[in-house]
């Protein structure tokens, strides 16, 4: 076995760690998910209501109880959606913009350049349309307008005669933009859900469940969640005002999941209460293919089976936001707000199309900003955070280099596209425990950042070239404590432990009874013990492929994806032959018709 195979360092705790694995290829203890009260949850799940075992683990794990077991495994919207008005100012915004249904006036929506805004946007211009409206849709061009409302944007919607300005995933610190708005005239409603100053901007309404003043309990929702909160507010509206007895069908609001199904997947908000129902309801509405748009995307995309969460935030988000990133900015809101299949099905081509230049974009940039990462953790090898910036760097593809360098390096990351006139934009991706949203207003408060803002895990900056270094020095030590404390928790939790043989394409579709699956829901790890790692290969340039083999001859395939020129990767292929423990995620790999189980897998450990 391979030295970093045989290190071992002192227990992380003074509970066991599982298969005994006290630090694995990747450095990190493996623990049981579940504690005493944990394990006993899960046997009453068992015993009281025939909870399949691993199953029960798996719903003991994300903290269901015993009698909640029901209510959980089939969630439920009209269960879970509060009333609208716990938001503040959400009462203002409902009844301004049934106002606006009932008179036949102007509408503008303003959305984000993101998937998330981009469903929000055209969520909302399809309830609108249902009501007899046609909105005005605008996205910004990420380059040319940047983040958020323009005073240029609003002035053309004044001279189009518009009334109402709707801004979604955005708006939140848009001062003096929403100040503009309301001097020529324009009532404004933010629906946002952005981390928000003290002082909001003067409009009619800011829907932000993330705003201080907020009691909702609600800021975990997406943008297009919000949009969806608000629309239900409308719709009781408007129902009171007996709008719908007139030329109008009511809208069907649960046929628009698929939309807040997409936009709260691809901006990885924690999948649990609402959000967890939103998507759980929308997968059911994206296999009916009822929205012309989004079908085209998954027949571009080749999307097979039923979907799944993942080819939400793989297949299907990347696409969208292709045309925010590097090509026309409203592609994506066009497709999900196409009705004729023919131009759908061209506009996905052209989403497609983006996607894999972004894909060659990105690969040049990564290249250029790893080896900036690599070079500066030579100099410092316990710098807690990695800030890249180049000339030459497309604004568009800064945040997807953020995210792998992130998950390269296992720390908070910024790339910056230094950009003409001595300025630059980039973004930054965070792990748990580091606050990266409240970090950069800090920045922004301080002087060091042109604007900025964000959440914890994500957050965008602009920023004068003269205040690179002050931002890194800043950044390094404003989140160097959480970083160290995140650091210290390298712990991987494992669900349960199975042999190949009982990864079953049935035991994968039970657990996914407790998806769906993603942030704040983690997807369940399986550990497989003492197996032979019997193959391993490169595949696709840049995964690793093995066969896992138990001592009874029955066997399953894994994949690592992106490692192969990684130091993990790198070791799993030196592994071949010898006996290890494998950790990972067990899916079903659809191909020509034929189901079979398949390990995503993330870790592996010595078991001589």
């Amino acid at each position: 076995m391979t030295a970093a195979l045989k290190t071992t360092v002192p227990p992380a705790s003074d509970v066991r760690a599982f298969l005994d694995v006290e630090r694995s290829l990747t450095g990190r203890r493996w623990q049981g998910r579940l504690d005493a009260r944990g394990e006993n949850v899960a046997l009453a799940m068992t015993q009281r209501a025939g909870v399949p075992e691993l199953l029960a683990r798996v719903l003991a794990g994300r903290g269901v109880e015993a009698d909640d077991v029901e209510s959980y495994l089939d969630p439920s919207i009209k269960r879970l959606l509060p009333d609208p008005f716990t938001l503040t100012a959400m009462e203002q915004a409902a009844l301004r913009i049934a106002d606006a249904v009932t008179v036949g006036e102007s509408v503008a929506i303003f959305g984000d350049y993101d998937v998330d805004g981009a469903t929000a946007a055209a969520l909302l211009a399809r309830y609108l349309s249902g009501c007899g409206i046609n909105p005005i849709v605008h996205i910004p061009d990420r380059i040319f307008e940047g983040y958020g409302p323009n005073v240029e944007a609003i002035r053309s919607f004044a001279e189009r005669g518009v009334k109402l300005l709707v801004t979604v995933d955005c708006g939140t610190t848009s001062h003096e933009t929403l100040a503009e708005a309301k001097r020529l005239g324009l009532d404004v409603v933010v629906i946002d859900h952005h981390q928000a100053d003290e002082a909001l901007p003067d409009a009619l309404a800011v829907v932000n469940p993330n705003r201080r003043d907020d009691l909702s309990a609600l800021g975990h929702l997406a943008a297009v969640g919000l949009v969806f909160v608000t629309l239900v507010a409308v719709n009781r509206e408007l129902r009171t005002r007996n709008f719908w007895s007139g030329t109008c069908s009511e809208p069907d609001l649960l046929g628009l999941l698929d939309l807040v199904a997409l936009g709260t997947v691809a901006d990885v908000v924690p999948l649990k209460g609402l959000n967890r129902a939103f998507v759980a309801k929308g997968l059911i509405a994206l296999k009916r293919r009822d929205n012309i748009g989004v079908t085209a995307l998954m027949d571009v995309a080749r999307l097979s089976g039923p979907p799944e969460p993942w080819h939400l935030g793989f297949l299907l988000g990347p696409r969208i936001n292709a045309g925010g990133r590097i090509g026309r900015a409203d592609l994506g809101v066009s497709l999900l707000l196409e009705d004729d299949p023919s131009e759908a099905a061209r506009l996905a081509g052209e989403l497609d199309r983006l996607n894999r230049e972004r894909q060659a974009i990105e690969l040049e940039h990564l290249a250029q900003a790893d080896a900036e990462a690599f070079a500066a953790l030579g100099r410092n090898k316990d710098a807690s955070v990695i800030v890249t910036a180049a000339s030459g760097w497309h604004p568009g593809v800064v945040g997807l280099i953020a995210a792998r360098l992130k998950e390269r390096y296992e720390r908070p990351a910024f790339a910056i596209a230094l950009g003409p006139g001595g300025v630059g934009t980039g973004s930054g991706r965070s792990v748990p425990g580091a606050d990266l949203g409240t970090a950069v207003r800090r920045a922004v408060t301080e002087g060091l950042l042109v604007k900025g803002g964000g959440h914890a895990m994500a957050a965008g900056v602009t920023l004068r070239h003269d205040r690179l270094g002050e931002f890194r020095a800043f950044i390094e030590d404003t989140l160097r404590d959480s970083v160290a404390a995140a650091s210290r928790e390298r712990v991987l939790k494992i669900d349960g432990a199975l042999s190949a043989s009982g990864a079953t394409v049935d035991l994968v579709n039970t657990i996914s009874r407790a998806g769906p699956f993603g942030a704040g829901n983690p997807e369940p790890v399986f550990a497989l013990p003492s197996h032979t790692l019997a193959y391993a290969d490169v595949v696709g340039g840049s995964h690793v492929r093995m066969r896992l083999r138990a001592g009874d001859g029955a066997f399953v395939d894994a994949i690592s994806f992106r490692s192969a020129d990684q130091p993990f990767g790198k070791m799993l292929m030196e592994s071949r032959g010898r006996r290890v423990h494998a950790a990972g995620c067990l899916t079903i790999d659809r191909w020509q018709g034929g189901e079979r189980v398949q390990m995503r897998l993330f870790d592996m450990a010595d078991a001589s």
